[in-house]
């Protein structure tokens, strides 16, 4: 007789929503182990030739790959691919492994990893937690290119033996689109956050998926499993009340998901009056596809960097002003927030000759680095100044710490202009130009800062991280990762106090701009703007038309005086079960 196995729940982050129960089946490690092993100098020429063969085949199985997605879903989608092939094409980096090969006489997989290790290391340095996840490519490359060179093939999810939800400690973008879309009916990870490209992934598929799980250890092949994307809860041999439980949560979800998908033209209005702005964070053109699908009013936060991390060279002011008008024309009216570059040297080392940091999150980065090389921002500036004639084009400067950055911005704009007026180019002479108010520092010197831009938008993200000295990425770190902190909130509250006081707007473009959780609070301490992810839009949107704003401001007037973040969470939890209990037995856990 079988001992029936213990309920296991397991937490992590809610990367797409949805349900799915099922049998689970364990993904092995994708990171093949290389051994150094030293040549003869007669072996070189053909270990760098086998190295080569490799990098050719790879090419080719990466633009199938690439037009495969693009076939069955987008051509945003498929563009996670361009980084890939770019990859491949280093020639800094495929230089350095056969330079290493022939000084060295060590075999040319040994020299690719070490490399390839390097380049991971520099990146998850980078605080911007979307740019750290896209190590998953390099790795993804790199075991591409090894398996290659050994003759083996990379274990597959392209044929399933039936229905399965999928177990890793990581999916790799090839690992995504292999996938056999009958059969994946979800996948949980041990890595990756809401902006990997695996999230992307599942949200594309519309299939349920939870990342940075806290361990898939207790999990075995054929074990059952449900996936809750809502919660990002994973529960391992689920009980029979569990399982009614969670049966029932999908088949309201399904229903919400509809009802929200129809009422996406509804403003995001409180009952008594007061309009909260809804727009969309995107980082590729193709993205405003889905900012205009669920009726974003504009776009809160162009992401730039992705201009210059996908090329091989900086991108000149033509390239860029491109790129920037043909954003703003599909908007239309809507206004385009374009944030300038938001990167550090370290990511920029192919095209700029600088020395790393010993600590990239507190160095030379984002309006330091453009202070520093004026050129460099200067081109970007010219390139938004001269879109901006086009559309509403807004420029925003991130990772403000103290006045003299925005005065020597500002000077930079202006100089930008006066060649742009020598040169007779048009532009938007009164452009409105803001500041990320993403640090401590510059949200207690709001008021002095307020009397220099025209809005505020805060990043709530890196906002908390500095505020309370915490990577939400670590592991052993993350709890203390506490967006509803009575530190942060007293910050956000002032942010927004500041900004009634010198008639300018502020909204809030971080994760806690998408989470159903602190909606009432943002709203009632006077938020004008929340800017998120187009797939967040629907509940939020449904959430403001059920708030009356005079009990906003108490529910934050409350949060405010708690001395934990717990304490202040609950008063907006109970306010969301009040107002909205479907959104809210969906979200939270337990409920």
């Amino acid at each position: 007789m079988k001992t029936k196995k213990e309920e296991i729940r397991i937490k992590g982050i809610p990367a797409s929503p949805g349900i799915a129960i099922g049998t689970a089946l364990i993904l092995g490690s994708r990171i093949l182990q290389v051994e150094r092993r030293n040549l003869q100098p007669e072996e070189v020429e053909s270990e760098i030739s086998i190295f080569e063969a490799a990098l050719d085949k790879t090419k080719e199985q990466i633009s199938l790959l690439q037009q495969q997605i693009q076939n069955e879903l987008n051509d945003s989608e498929a563009r996670i691919f361009d980084a890939h092939l770019h990859i491949i094409d280093d020639h800094t980096l495929i230089t350095s492994v056969e330079k290493t090969v022939k000084e060295k006489l060590i075999n040319a997989d040994y020299a690719f990893n070490e490399k390839i290790k390097y380049y991971i290391d520099t990146i998850k340095k980078i605080s911007d937690p979307y740019i750290k996840e896209r190590a998953i490519d390099i790795q993804d490359v790199a075991s591409r290119v090894l398996a290659n060179i050994h003759g083996r093939e990379l274990e597959s999810l392209k044929n399933l033996p039936g229905q399965r939800i999928i177990i890793s400690q990581e999916l790799t973008p090839s690992d995504t689109v292999a996938m056999d879309r009958e059969n994946v009916q979800a996948f949980a990870t041990e890595t990756g956050g809401r902006t990997s490209h695996a999230a992307i992934m599942a949200r594309s598929m519309k299939i349920p998926a939870v990342l940075a799980l806290e361990t898939i250890n207790p999990i075995r092949n054929g074990d059952i499993v449900i996936v809750d994307g809502y919660t990002g809860t994973v529960t391992v041999n689920p009980s029979a009340e569990s399982l009614n439980y969670y049966a029932q949560k999908e088949t309201r979800g399904g229903k919400i998901r509809q009802n929200l998908i129809s009422k996406s033209k509804l403003r995001p209005e409180t009952i008594d009056g007061f309009r909260i702005q809804l727009a969309a964070n995107i980082e590729f053109m193709e993205d405003v596809n889905d900012a205009k699908k669920y009726c974003a009013a504009g776009i809160g936060l162009y992401r730039t960097e992705y201009l210059y991390i996908n090329s091989k060279s900086l991108p000149d002011e033509e390239i860029q002003f491109k790129n920037y008008l043909q954003i703003a024309s599909q908007m239309k009216e809507h206004h385009v927030i374009i944030r300038t570059l938001d990167l550090g040297g370290d990511k920029l080392k192919n095209t700029i000759n600088l020395h790393n940091e010993v600590n990239p999150f507190l160095g030379y980065r984002a309006i330091r680095l453009c202070l520093g090389m004026p050129k460099l921002f200067k081109t970007q500036l010219k390139a938004i100044l001269r879109a901006s004639i086009y559309s509403n084009i807004k420029i925003m400067f991130p990772m403000i710490s103290c006045m003299e950055e925005v005065e020597q911005a500002l000077l930079i704009v202006e100089e930008a202009k006066e060649e742009l007026r020598a040169q007779k180019k048009s532009f938007d002479e009164n452009i409105e130009i803001g500041i990320m108010i993403e640090t401590p520092s510059a949200a207690l010197i709001a008021n002095k800062l307020a009397e220099k831009v025209d809005f505020f938008s805060i990043g709530t993200n890196d906002l908390v991280q500095y505020t309370l000295a915490v990577d939400r990425g670590s592991e052993k770190m993350g709890y203390l990762y506490q967006p509803s902190h009575p530190a942060i909130l007293s910050l956000i509250k002032t942010v927004s106090d500041v900004a009634r006081t010198h008639g300018i707007w502020v909204g809030v473009c971080g994760e806690m701009a998408g989470d159903p959780l602190y909606t009432a609070l943002l709203v009632g301490m006077g938020i004008h703007e929340l800017s998120m992810s187009p797939v967040s839009m629907g509940p939020i949107r449904r959430i403001i038309r059920k708030i009356r704003m005079y009990e906003a401001e108490e529910i934050a007037e409350e949060a405010l005086n708690c001395s934990t973040a717990e304490d202040a969470l609950e008063y907006s939890k109970n306010y969301l079960k009040k107002i909205d209990p479907d959104i809210f037995s969906l979200i939270v856990k337990g409920a």
